[in-house]
């Protein structure tokens, strides 16, 4: 029924079959339909709700205080049939799209995606055979100095609220004199208080105005408190803002900011990596910077993508000393997302992770080099887009690869990249891929238990020296 989508819904969501509801089959219409003897509708619910038809009602409302002039809202109503049936027509008369069209209109700016057999000769003389070492990255050097990762954060907020006067922040606790659970937002509120804006507590209603913003051309910058509560606006993730531009060609141009991550005993509703559950969502970018430095140039190039980008941020990385840069005015270039940046060089392993476990990486690469065996570091950063190439071709360098990360390894994005570099590199590996995750258990609260839970330093350094040793 007609009203049904403009108004509300009178059955459940199964029950489409307007004929096991009411009893017939009814005309598209403004007016709730009557019900017949043989429907299961309950008729005195039905009759309540038929009386506070909300489209009736209203327009009463608006008459009586002149709002509108009598009759206009009827004079809208044959407009928009009239709209709907153009529409309803465009779409019948069209014809089924071509089936290539399936791969286009993820996300922007790409090329179609499309089925590939990596074992085809063809694929396999046109794909590149790179097997040389990207240049070590050049980054600013830790510096206790410098600022600190929660600092670089809020400075890539502002940075895009001083260019871009329709760019807002929106979340819970963000604004009046708070700044966000973590104070990251305080020392932006004298200049951006009006566009720092505190929402309900219902991480739905947050990503649902803000997709509904950038929809409407707005650059949003939304938040998540942690990114455990982004459960209860999955829907709007997943299902709306991820889906738009496959759809109907929307843009949404929205960077959902979210701490995450163990490492601090917070317990399993504050530390969960939940980078995975998006990682398979086709429309969602993800990016997971290490280092102040790519915390903010990560966040330029955040916002102003035109897709969504969830941005997560890792809470035991926001005051850590030990990780402090130089980054203050003017601001590091935006870093393109889908680039890896290599932090070691090495021809004896590659380590490969993200996040906070980046720094285990580095510290691991320093223990080899004392035996030495050196191993070269790839910083995933950007997890989707990933940089493929970038993957392949320290792998196929280095020969062995080990993958680390925090997040439980059953379905991890580990797991995604060694199924990649299995598929694509094969003929150059020494060695099994090895692939370090936490417990595929829920995260404990208790400090001995989480020690237990999350892969160690010395995990990482073993499985590090038996994969050379293989």
């Amino acid at each position: 029924m007609l009203i049904e989508l403009i108004a509300m819904r009178m059955c459940g969501h199964a029950h489409h079959d307007d004929m096991l509801y009411l009893g017939k089959d009814p005309q598209p219409s403004w007016s709730y339909a009557p019900l017949s003897e043989t429907g299961y509708a309950d008729r005195e619910s039905y009759d309540y709700w038929c009386g506070r038809d909300p489209i009736a009602t209203y327009t009463a409302q608006l008459e009586r205080d002149e709002i509108v002039a009598a009759g206009e809202v009827e004079t809208w109503k044959r407009e928009i049939e009239e709209l709907v049936e153009q529409q309803a027509r465009s779409v019948i008369d069209a014809p089924w799209p071509d089936g290539a069209a399936a791969g286009e209109g993820v996300v922007a700016n790409e090329p179609r995606r499309a089925h590939v057999e990596v074992l085809d000769e063809e694929w396999r003389q046109r794909a590149s055979r790179n097997t040389s070492l990207p240049a070590v990255e050049e980054a600013p050097p830790f510096d206790a100095k410098g600022k600190t990762f929660l600092e670089a954060v809020m400075l890539g907020v502002g940075d895009a609220l001083r260019a871009n006067p329709r760019a807002f922040v929106y979340g819970e606790d963000v604004g009046g004199k708070y700044g966000n659970a973590f104070l990251l937002l305080k020392p932006l509120l004298k200049e951006f208080g009006d566009r720092i804006i505190n929402s309900i507590l219902a991480e739905g209603a947050v990503l649902g105005v803000a997709t509904g913003a950038a929809l409407m051309g707005r650059r949003v910058i939304a938040e998540i408190q942690f990114n455990d509560f982004v459960a209860t606006g999955f829907n709007q993730l997943v299902n709306n803002a991820a889906k738009i531009r496959y759809r109907w060609g929307g843009e949404v141009p929205l960077l959902v900011r979210m701490p995450w991550g163990g490492l601090r005993h917070a317990g399993p509703y504050h530390s969960q990596n939940t980078e995975a559950w998006f990682y398979r969502t086709p429309g969602l970018k993800i990016v997971a910077p290490s280092t102040p430095h790519d915390a903010r140039a990560l966040m330029a190039a955040c916002v102003a993508d035109p897709d969504p980008v969830l941005y997560y941020e890792h809470i035991a990385l926001y005051r850590d000393p030990k990780i402090k840069q130089s980054i203050g005015d003017p601001a590091p270039p935006p870093i393109p997302l889908g680039k890896a940046a290599l932090r070691r060089a090495g021809n004896d392993l590659a380590i490969i992770s993200y996040g906070a476990y980046v720094h285990v990486a580095m510290r691991v690469a320093e223990k080899l080099a004392a035996s030495r065996i050196e191993a070269s570091v790839l910083d995933l950063r950007s997890l989707a887009p990933l940089d493929r190439e970038t993957i392949l071709a320290v792998a196929r360098h280095c020969s062995r690869v080990l993958i680390v990360h925090e997040d439980t390894r059953t379905g991890s994005i580990g797991e995604s990249v060694a199924a990649i570099i299995q598929e694509e590199a094969f003929e150059y590996l020494d060695a099994p891929i090895r692939i370090l995750g936490a417990l595929d258990t829920p995260v404990p609260y208790s400090p001995s238990l989480e020690e237990v839970f999350l892969v160690s330093e010395e995990q990482v350094e073993r499985a590090a020296r038996l994969l050379v040793g293989y």
